[in-house]
């Protein structure tokens, strides 16, 4: 699971280069938006229990969806925009974020049972 892990952060890692030069042309403003912003920053601690797992799967799940619907509105906007650059880094990269949420839900319903109904 380690190396898959891995390889969905490598992805991630990869959509954020590939926006890299759409953000240099149209510029990135942020003022006054992290406040209001779904991010894994209050991930802050390592959860134990029984229930440590689905948790987390359950919040990295709420922020891949938050991904999700962000690509879908970028893609949107660049459709307006006639922005083929865009339009070929949303098309690439919603593509992961489907394989990552359908990889979560997956993870979810196996470890469901056994942190909902065996733990203590």
């Amino acid at each position: 699971m380690h190396f898959l892990l891995e390889t969905l952060a490598k992805q991630c890692d990869a959509h954020r280069e590939a926006l890299r030069p759409v953000i240099e042309r149209y510029g990135e403003e942020t003022e006054g938006e992290e406040e209001h912003r779904l991010t894994a920053n209050g991930i802050r601690e390592v959860r134990s229990g029984p229930l440590a797992l689905l948790l987390d799967l359950q919040d990295l799940y709420v922020l891949v969806n938050h991904i999700d619907a962000t690509w879908m509105m970028v893609g949107q906007a660049a459709k307006g925009d006639r922005d083929k650059q865009l339009l070929d880094v949303v098309s690439r990269c919603e593509g992961d974020t489907g394989l990552q949420l359908r990889w979560l839900r997956t993870r979810m319903k196996q470890a469901a049972p056994q942190a909902l109904l065996v733990a203590e």
